[in-house]
């Protein structure tokens, strides 16, 4: 038997909710499927009657400021309260399918990289950071000290840095994996930055990775 949530998302649009009560609806709205396309559908049908009563409700609010100040208080508190969960709602609903979006694209694109038996020297030591940086890339939940490593990486190459010449080798590769690290991280012109020059140069997986995350800015 379906769930019936009429209560809670009337409660939840007229701000009646307390803030527990508040934290665990939004929890389950960006959780489920169904509660969020009723919101949805409630909201927009608060919206379509408030702008078919436009006139009639004027009308109300002209002759209660005339006689009854307290009144057109409540009323506009209320309008103002609906309004800001309308603009609360669509603005979640667009943030949780935009963080699908990127986290698809991400899971699309990402490949591990294989592991290779370590042979020793500098050359080795250097393929070995990078590949613990790139696996990290797809297993870290808080990518942000691996993004830090690898646009300093990034950075010290561009800056011709000798220090980091054994890196020169890898650039594209740490641009590819650093791009993938921003798009999980949801920064995604950060990620066109990155994979444009790469683009530029015919790297087909970069071309149409691009062109995917401009079509999520459409």
């Amino acid at each position: 038997m379906a769930k019936d949530n009429s209560e809670r998302i009337d409660k939840f649009l007229r701000g009646l909710m307390t803030p527990e009560e508040n934290d665990a609806f939004m929890s389950d709205f960006n959780s489920d499927k169904v509660l969020r396309e009723e919101t949805q559908i409630t909201a927009l049908m608060i919206k379509e009657l408030e702008e078919s009563q436009a006139q009639k409700d004027a009308e109300i609010i002209e002759e209660v400021l005339a006689s009854k100040k307290a009144k057109i208080i409540t009323i506009v508190r209320r309008t103002l309260s609906i309004a800001a969960m309308i603009i609360l709602i669509f603005g979640v609903t667009t943030l949780w399918n935009r963080q699908s979006d990127t986290d698809a694209l991400f899971k699309q694109y990402y490949v591990s990289p294989e592991v290779s038996s370590p042979r020793g020297g500098d050359e080795d030591t250097v393929k070995q950071e990078l590949t613990n940086l790139f696996i990290q890339v797809g297993t870290e939940k808080d990518i942000t000290p691996v993004i830090n490593r690898l646009q300093t990486i990034h950075d010290s190459i561009v800056a011709d840095n000798e220090e980091y010449d054994e890196y020169k080798y890898s650039q594209n590769t740490i641009d590819w994996y650093l791009a993938l690290a921003y798009i999980k991280n949801e920064n995604l012109d950060k990620a066109k930055e990155l994979l444009k020059p790469l683009a530029d140069n015919g790297d087909k997986d970069a071309i149409k990775l691009f062109n995917a995350i401009a079509s999520l800015d459409e």
